[in-house]
């Protein structure tokens, strides 16, 4: 019995444990700092807030299946001043292709106009905020590319065309050409979610008797 004993001990202290040293280290964190302060005018105070956040995105290719994974570094700079309805913000965003957990070469980055974004299927969309007599403004990217594609005042319309994934949809988009631009008239648009195939102006004439 007791040289039994004493090969279970050995056995049981005597192996080594192997998962401890085959675990895989996670790769180093990205961080990003948000800020928020306030400028003290004369007359007003102004309000400010800069956010920068991370996020994770799986890519569908042409053929339906999910091809790439990006990081998207986002960052959103808003500012509202007593007495004014308005609040006046930009936005950058910044892609990478995550390799083996990492990520590679900057793949794209844009500036627009905007308070916010966010991932709508392959695109980016960035949205500006509407106030008084304007509209609310929705600038539509590629997010593959990072290439501006639509401007429209609501959401894409959406029409299923011939064929499978996500070539086969088709957009449709309409609105101003900028925030605060009324000096063009208005565009409709039409395309894929890579390129805009056609554009019409929309001119409307009053005629007074």
């Amino acid at each position: 019995m007791k040289t039994v004993a004493m090969i279970f001990v050995a056995m049981l202290f005597g192996s080594p444990d192997t998962s401890l040293s085959t675990e895989k280290k996670p790769a180093p964190p990205y961080r990003a700092e948000s800020s928020a302060y306030v400028v003290m005018g004369k007359d007003a105070s102004t309000y400010i807030t800069e956010n920068r956040s991370f996020r994770f995105v799986e890519i569908l290719g042409d053929d339906g299946i999910y091809e790439d994974v990006l990081l998207l570094e986002e960052t959103y700079h808003n500012e509202h001043t007593d007495g004014m309805d308005d609040v006046r913000g930009n936005a950058t965003v910044k892609a990478w292709t995550m390799q083996g957990g990492h990520r590679g070469e900057l793949r794209w980055t844009f500036k627009e106009n905007g308070n916010e974004g966010e991932v709508r299927d392959r695109f980016f969309r960035i949205t500006a905020w509407g106030c008084c007599d304007s509209p609310t403004v929705y600038f539509y990217y590629n997010v593959l590319t990072g290439k501006k594609l639509y401007v429209s005042n609501s959401d894409l319309l959406e029409v299923w065309g011939d064929g499978d994934g996500p070539q086969a949809w088709r957009y449709v988009a309409f609105g101003y050409a900028g925030v605060h631009d009324f000096s063009r008239p208005p565009q409709l648009q039409y395309g894929s979610d890579k390129k805009v195939a056609q554009r019409f102006v929309s001119i409307s004439f009053v005629v007074v008797v």
